[in-house]
């Protein structure tokens, strides 16, 4: 038997195909029909996605625009009262409220990507250039907490409050990507490993692991999520087979995480690693995040923030 519950972003169904498609899962849809997504149809494939795993992988579902018109979104991380997102063409960073009202939190930057908010509303963010910094920015004012970086892309804290950050760059001579860790106002170097393309977005989780996207995955080597043990300094491979991963969010800390691959996908990832793919039809994907029953990503070839329901705390 062959699944066709397969769609297209700019689709929905009428009522009646509504109606079919919950009856009759495997009922075949034509997806050149031209209607707008229906958020309820995706939970609803989401919640039966454990009962027809064996027919229902891969499963696309439907990313709706929440915002549009942005100049270069990236980074992007979301909290209890709403949404940042780093525009890094503008150079700005923004927050859009619950009610939709957007603000400018900072302006004037150089490349701003990786972004991270903390449990006590610091924003850290990173500049990907070749003389970045990693700043924190409060009630409008930016601070340099690193600087003289070379093209640091990612961001976290851990459960301790230690702050990680990636760069890639050239040192002596090679190319390399790096992971640091500022802790007491002190950074230091983790670990290189030679690589064209750098770690593009970190994520601490609540194990106390910190989960690490590589970009140069399925473009030199297949690995497209690292994890790293502090408390041990190994790093092991963790995903595979996503290529060039850009951006990594787990939900509250913890699983299920997601994925982006800059080519346009978005992956669900398990404990052990393995990776479903939920979206695989959109335009330069940068980074995702995860809050309640949501993801959020952006969508650099559109200048779009979108947003997919899941269901993944049901």
């Amino acid at each position: 038997m062959t699944c066709s519950a397969v769609f297209v972003r700019t689709q929905c169904f009428p009522n009646h195909a509504l109606q079919k498609k919950l009856h009759d899962p495997f009922a075949i849809c034509d997806i050149s029909q031209a209607f707008y997504s229906c958020v309820q149809l995706t939970r609803y494939l989401v919640y039966k996605q454990s009962d027809w795993q064996d027919l229902l992988l891969p499963v696309f579902l439907f990313s709706v625009p929440l915002l549009t018109g942005l100049a270069g979104p990236d980074g992007i991380y979301c909290v209890e009262g709403g949404i940042f997102v780093c525009e890094e063409t503008a150079g700005r960073v923004i927050h859009v409220a619950p009610d939709g009202v957007l603000t400018v939190i900072a302006e004037g930057l150089s490349s701003p990507e990786g972004i991270h908010v903390t449990v006590d509303g610091r924003v850290l963010v990173v500049e990907d250039t070749a003389s970045g910094r990693l700043l924190e920015i409060d009630n409008g004012n930016v601070v340099t907490l690193a600087g003289d970086l070379c093209y640091p892309e990612g961001v976290t804290v851990d459960e301790h409050g230690t702050i990680w950050f990636s760069t890639g760059g050239i040192e002596g001579g090679d190319l390399f990507t790096t992971l640091w860790k500022i802790h007491d106002s002190v950074h230091e170097k983790v670990f290189s490993l030679p690589s064209t393309f750098s770690f593009s977005d970190l994520e601490a989780a609540n194990d106390g692991l910190i989960y690490i996207c590589s970009e140069s995955s399925g473009i030199f080597g297949n690995v497209a999520v690292f994890v790293f043990d502090p408390a041990t300094s190994e790093l092991e491979p963790f995903v595979t087979g996503v290529v060039a991963c850009e951006g990594i969010g787990m939900t509250g800390g913890a699983f299920p995480m997601f994925i982006t691959g800059e080519n346009g996908s978005v992956h669900r990832v398990d404990p052990t690693g393995k990776h479903v793919l939920i979206e695989g039809n959109l335009s330069t994907v940068e980074d995702v995040a995860v809050f309640n029953d949501s993801i959020y990503i952006t969508e650099d070839g559109t200048g779009s923030l979108l947003v997919i329901g899941t269901g993944i705390n049901e």
